[in-house]
């Protein structure tokens, strides 16, 4: 059996973009001119029980959270227009939305397969069957949190009684790296059966966090697991793609070009930029449909899916002898 390529198989930015070529529905769509949100984002809450130093999200308005029944409208649609997968994130902490097993119970009743990214501090609070309905959990920490026995336990405890779900840590490093923390997590992964963890720098000062200094902190830990993502590269933004591949749907009902929004244009916020907004989600049956021409992402000075975009480009391209590979 070949070994599970962790980078290709958990991370998307930086790289070859290879499940775009593995998806006939969306191959199919390219030669009729059209992406599908293939993948979309959803951002239920802006409310969160922690305030990280390394927040990217810091900035918004904290009350928001999507009406149920919007969010139900808006997965009807996607579900038409060819979504399969959705990540629940935020925006705030997802486990805080007041509908959110009911919100894992619709986006499994229309057939759309679950991720979440979550700060994991409110999972023990979320009974089993639901979380039966997740594919994967990607487990939020940062510099600034400590992996003390308590949260241990209860981790440990979610993650074996839910053993179906694959399992991650995203740590971000920021210019003063908790070196404790980070092996703390690494030796729970190892001892658990996790999927990978995922050391990514903090996206508003990548200049300052050299993988190779924190993998050296590492030295003699089974790190077999670990991702290193510095994100120091990036391109300027040119024709965007990936905003109809992999859209961004948030609280107050807007649809953002891509997750990393935040950082994207040339002063960087704590909010989703205006700039970078598609319109209204409540009309994404519109926006999506309009997406034979590509978003202007010329405004991004950092763009990190540049290899999306380069090869839904090419796809939507006219090809001729295409037999003659």
């Amino acid at each position: 059996m070949n070994k599970v390529d962790r980078r290709t198989s958990y991370t998307a930015a930086d790289i070859i973009p290879l499940k775009v070529l593995l998806d006939k529905d969306l191959l199919q769509s390219t030669q009729n001119g059209k992406i599908i949100p293939l993948h979309i984002q959803f951002m239920p809450t802006n409310k969160c029980n922690l305030k990280c130093v390394f927040c990217s999200c810091s900035e918004r308005n904290k009350s928001l959270e999507m009406p149920f029944d919007d969010a139900k409208r808006i997965i009807d649609d996607c579900k038409l227009l060819g979504t399969k997968a959705v990540t629940i994130s935020g925006g705030g902490e997802p486990l805080c939305y007041p509908n959110f097993e009911e919100l894992i119970e619709y986006f499994n009743y229309r057939g759309i397969k679950i991720g979440m990214v979550t700060n994991g501090l409110l999972l023990h609070k979320i009974n089993s069957k639901t979380l039966s309905k997740i594919t994967w959990c990607r487990i939020s920490s940062g510099d600034d949190r400590d992996f003390n026995d308590n949260y241990n336990q209860q981790l440990h405890k979610v993650v074996t009684e839910n053993n179906n779900v694959d399992w991650a840590f995203s740590h971000v490093i920021t210019s003063r790296p908790n070196i404790d923390t980070i092996k703390k997590i690494i030796k729970f992964a190892n001892e658990h059966n996790f999927t990978h963890v995922r050391l990514v720098a903090d996206l508003f000062t990548p200049e300052f966090i050299d993988m190779r200094v924190i993998k050296s902190f590492l030295s003699g830990l089974d790190d077999s697991l670990v991702i290193y993502q510095g994100r120091k590269e990036y391109t300027k933004g040119t024709d965007c793609y990936i905003c109809y591949l992999k859209p961004v749907i948030a609280p107050d009902l807007k649809v953002y070009a891509c997750c990393g929004a935040q950082y994207a244009l040339e002063t960087p916020t704590k909010d989703m930029p205006e700039e970078l907004s598609l319109g209204d989600a409540r009309d994404i049956w519109q926006i999506i449909d309009k997406s034979i021409k590509p978003f202007n992402g010329a405004k991004c000075v950092k763009c990190y899916y540049s290899g999306y975009n380069s090869l839904l480009n090419s796809l939507l391209s006219k090809i001729e002898h295409q037999e003659f590979v």
